[in-house]
C-alpha cells in the first residue's frame, strides 16, 4: 500500500484557496512532506498553512503509511492527532483536553452502535 495525507480546510477560506490555486497545492506538498509554512522541516506532524489574507485556510498531517492507523479529532477550526503525535510540552494541557473530547465522542459513539444493534435485534424475524 502507499502512503495517504490528511487534510482538514477551513470552508471561510475558500474563496482564497480559488484565488491561489499554486499556493494551495505548494502548502500541500510542503504538509506532506511535515514542512511548515516558515520552510522548517519536521517540526510537527500536523502544520497549519495560511492562503491568501486567510490565516487559517488548512491544516495538513505529514503523509503516512496507509497501512498505519491515525486519529484525528478535528475542530475549532483545527485538527491534532493522537497516536503519533508531536510531544511538545507546551501542547501537553490542549493536548489533555482534546483528548477527553475525543473519549467523549468515542463513547458516544459506542453507545449509538449498541443501540443500532438492539434495534437490528428486535427487529429480526419480522417481515
Amino acid at each position: 500500500m502507499g502512503y495517504m495525507t490528511t487534510i482538514m480546510i477551513l470552508n471561510d477560506c475558500w474563496d482564497q484557496i480559488e484565488k491561489n490555486p499554486e499556493k494551495f497545492i505548494e502548502n500541500i506538498r510542503n504538509g506532506m512532506d511535515g514542512i511548515d509554512e516558515y520552510n522548517r522541516m519536521g517540526r510537527k506532524f500536523i502544520n497549519n498553512y495560511s492562503i491568501g489574507n486567510c490565516g487559517n485556510s488548512i491544516d495538513i498531517a505529514m503523509s503516512h503509511h496507509a497501512d498505519d492507523f491515525r486519529l484525528y479529532l478535528v475542530g475549532q477550526n483545527m485538527m491534532t492527532t493522537f497516536g503519533y503525535a508531536n510531544d511538545d510540552i507546551k501542547d501537553l494541557e490542549l493536548k489533555k483536553e482534546l483528548l477527553e473530547t475525543a473519549k467523549w465522542i468515542i463513547k458516544d459513539e459506542e453507545n449509538r452502535i449498541k443501540k443500532l444493534e438492539k434495534e437490528i435485534n428486535n427487529n429480526k424475524g419480522v417481515d
